[in-house]
């Protein structure tokens, strides 16, 4: 089993995503969310928390569980994403840190239609904390 953990950062009515580096294996120049994998031992609440800080420098300080996804050919749900909306952090900007990702940027409702996500239900849970 594989748990991953991803923080949707609200500011107002925009939504942080970072895009896809080329080189990686999976959704290659797609939107995502901040994240990735918990480490064995480790809790998701920390594993969220040092996600966000080594992949755009933030630190979240509140954060709420908003919704459980599995990938489709996940049949047997043995990878759940576990996606936390996240209103308070510091840190101040969001900046791009190591290699996973090409770029950053902050999206209204609207602009999420026009973007191809890492996953594409990652959509309607941005929508649902945008409003």
């Amino acid at each position: 089993m594989s748990l991953l953990v991803c923080a949707v950062f609200i500011d107002a009515n925009r939504a942080l995503l970072v895009k896809r580096a080329h080189h990686r294996k999976w959704s290659q120049d797609r939107w995502d969310l901040v994240g990735g994998h918990v480490e064995k031992g480790e809790g998701l609440d920390v594993a969220l928390v040092r996600e966000c800080q080594e992949e755009v420098g933030l630190t979240p300080l509140a954060f709420n569980h908003v919704a459980t996804l599995f990938e489709a050919d996940d049949r047997k749900r043995k990878s759940p994403f576990h996606i936390y909306a996240v209103r308070h952090w510091t840190g101040g900007a969001a900046k791009l840190l190591g290699h996973e990702h090409s770029e950053l940027g902050w999206f209204l409702k609207d602009e999420l239609e026009e973007l191809e996500l890492a996953m594409p239900e990652y959509r309607a849970v941005i929508i649902e904390n945008l409003n």
